[in-house]
């Protein structure tokens, strides 16, 4: 059984062995009171100490690179194996009752949404959304209502890629429901910033910003997971007048966390950017989104054309026009591997950017050719 925080550990344990919290306590050595207030999240404890402690009920603290990280094949397709091929012992259970099976189908979502965008996996997220919907009355036990919301929320990103942001927040509320459910402080955190996102693209930005800062009033949260919903409130709020000086404090603080993995920093860059290019701050905006498509391509085809896209819009507003051709070029040899909405939509706000120098020297070529490679499916909600 896997669990993030010390709360979420804790509970898990009383649970699985059906103690209750004198129990526990009298197991690990402390009062019971320390116990009731750990695993509330209302005291912390240092790393050494909780490794000491559940290694006497048989516990690990195990170190894993933090949220969002891509899974390598191999190891996916190894766990894939192990949850489709290997019999859990209950042999007519439905499988999305098995907790390390319905991870599987979110990371298998996730990846599938980094490689191809959101449009292809439309069909596969609503499936998932209709067979949880079937059983969620019913779902006990903290792991699967934690996996559960894990699927919800990799069902949520693919919605809102495909432009289905009515389905999103839906699902994102579910998401969020069963994170509550299973006491799973960094899933909640991780649907307000889902649920941020999708209100962020329907141009709702009070309620975005309501979103971010409630994942960020929840605690023990991850250093990605703060990055991430700093980044979030950030950009909400660059985009209402009178509230930029918040707006670059959000921002300024997403960016300023250490420790993230090779391709969440690629990605809190080019995230970030986006705000600062809300703000006017085109060179710094420009560096950092030049940077995160250059650096997540290896990881993400649709990040990479994502972050080209906004960099295109960041330098045609600060009039470098002769840039802007030249990355219109990569976007265009970009679009054919991915099938998202809001790259389709960034090309055609794109192509409106430019119209005006539609007569400049190489301009024309790059615009016929990513008109060229636009997608042709249309939005929806």
């Amino acid at each position: 059984m896997d669990v993030r925080t010390l709360p979420a550990a804790l509970k898990a344990i009383m649970e699985q062995r059906q103690w209750t919290q004198a129990q526990l306590a009298e197991a690990l050595g402390v009062s019971q009171t320390w116990v009731s207030h750990v695993s509330r999240g209302m005291k912390d404890t240092t790393m050494g100490k909780a490794i000491e402690l559940l290694s006497r009920v048989g516990w690990q603290v195990r170190m894993s690179p933090e949220v969002e990280e891509p899974v390598e094949r191999r190891e996916f397709l190894t766990a894939a194996a192990s949850v489709i091929f290997v019999p859990s012992g209950r042999a007519s259970a439905n499988p999305y009752e098995d907790a390390a099976y319905v991870n599987t189908l979110a990371d298998s979502m996730a990846r599938g949404r980094y490689e191809l965008g959101g449009v292809p996996l439309v069909a596969n997220a609503l499936g998932h959304v209709h067979r949880v919907r079937e059983l969620v009355e019913r779902v006990r036990g903290a792991r699967l209502q934690q996996a559960i919301s894990n699927l919800m929320y990799q069902a949520t990103l693919v919605l809102y890629d495909a432009g289905r942001t009515g389905h999103a927040e839906h699902t994102g509320r579910v998401a969020l429901d069963m994170a509550v459910l299973g006491a799973d402080v960094d899933g909640q955190a991780r649907a307000f910033d889902a649920l941020s996102r999708v209100c962020l693209e329907r141009g709702d930005h009070a309620r975005a910003a309501a979103f971010a800062r409630k994942g960020l009033g929840l605690r023990e949260l991850p250093g990605s997971r703060v990055a991430s919903l700093n980044m979030r409130l950030g950009r909400c709020l660059a985009a209402v007048p009178g509230r930029a000086d918040e707006a670059r404090t959000a921002l300024d603080r997403a960016l300023g966390v250490s420790g993230l993995g090779s391709f969440a920093a690629a990605a809190m860059a080019g995230d970030v950017a986006i705000g600062m290019g809300q703000l006017d701050r085109f060179d710094e905006a420009n560096r950092l989104l030049g940077d995160a498509a250059d650096r997540i391509g290896q990881w993400s085809p649709l990040f990479r054309a994502q972050y080209l896209g906004r960099q295109i819009i960041t330098t045609l507003r600060a009039g470098d026009v002769e840039f802007a051709g030249d990355r219109m070029n990569e976007l265009a040899r970009a679009i054919p591997f991915v099938s998202s909405a809001r790259v389709n939509s960034r090309v055609g706000e794109i192509l409106d950017a430019s119209a005006r120098w539609a007569g400049a020297q190489g301009m024309r070529a790059a615009r016929e050719q990513l008109a060229a490679m636009r997608a042709p499916f249309a939005r929806s909600s």
